[in-house]
């Protein structure tokens, strides 16, 4: 005969099996579950996509923000009660940046890595939305099955995790990958052509004033390493563009700058020069070049 106390255990052990399913129990760090670990992880890397577009463009940090709200909420939720609904609430909502992103061209941006600060946040977008809804949509499988999921320390050996592994890493190789091209882009241009060091040489200063080269017209000793030295006194930049032995050169002439260059013409003659720059119609002058 069964004691009305141990039926009263047997029935409290019946309730409490009832209300365990559906969720993962929650407790240490121990028993976290990978779906659990990756929903979370999804909204890690949303909330770091947006901070990247932030160091781009600030105002765009609100309306992201906006977008991030119920995964903020629904995450939150999760770390509170691992409950099956939370798991499929928050897979969706951490997933809502990329989702939201693809009639913007989320996927043509992934071709593109030398838009750099963007770049890196389209592949993290993209991997919230790798980690966070298929780990949602599992949890929720799986504890609508009331199915016990597996540790994060037996999950990160099974398929799932080796998957998850991989595509971890081949978003860092490409967010590193976009950085050094796009650094290697807007790099600064290194010397061209040939160094000399030269000691004996003649100079020559001219100025760029009011769209007109001062003084005009000027005469260089051939077989003369001559140098030129123009000082662009106007507010917009210029050229100085000469042809020698049938081979046009052309120097740039900053706004507010002061431009050096050498030239060397072997024979005398007439050398007529002028700057190309829209607008500068008119400013032109001559170089006589005379026997030494």
């Amino acid at each position: 005969m069964v004691s009305p106390q141990a039926m009263d255990q047997g029935g409290q052990g019946v309730g409490d099996a009832g209300r365990t399913k559906g969720r993962i129990p929650s407790g240490s760090w121990g028993t976290w579950t990978l779906d659990r670990v990756l929903v979370i992880a999804g909204f890690a890397a949303a909330v770091l996509a947006v901070v990247v577009l932030g160091t781009v463009d600030s105002a765009l940090v609100g309306p992201f923000l906006i977008i991030l709200l119920p995964g903020m909420v629904s995450t939150g939720l999760l770390l509170w009660k691992p409950r099956r609904g939370f798991y499929l609430i928050a897979g969706f909502a951490n997933s809502l940046l990329a989702i939201s992103a693809i009639p913007f061209g989320l996927i043509g941006a992934l071709a593109n890595p030398l838009v750099g600060p963007i770049y890196n946040a389209v592949v993290l977008s993209v991997l919230s939305l790798i980690l966070a809804l298929p780990s949602g949509v599992l949890g929720f499988l799986r504890g609508r099955s009331g199915l016990v999921e597996r540790s994060l320390a037996e999950g990160i050996h099974s398929l799932q995790g080796l998957a998850v592994i991989a595509v971890i890493a081949l978003s860092v190789g490409a967010m590193a990958a976009g950085s050094l091209a796009y650094q290697n882009l807007n790099a600064p241009p290194g010397p061209t052509g040939p160094s000399y060091d030269m000691t004996n040489f003649v100079n020559v200063s001219m100025a760029a004033s009011n769209s007109r080269f001062s003084p005009n017209a000027i005469n260089i000793t051939s077989c003369v390493v001559t140098r030129i030295t123009i000082l662009n006194e106007d507010d917009m930049p210029h050229t100085f563009t000469y042809t020698n032995n049938q081979t046009t050169y052309s120097h740039d002439l900053p706004a507010g700058s002061t431009t050096r260059f050498f030239v060397l013409f072997v024979g005398p003659g007439t050398v007529l020069f002028q700057s190309v720059a829209p607008g500068d119609s008119g400013m032109n002058g001559t170089i006589t070049v005379v026997s030494p």
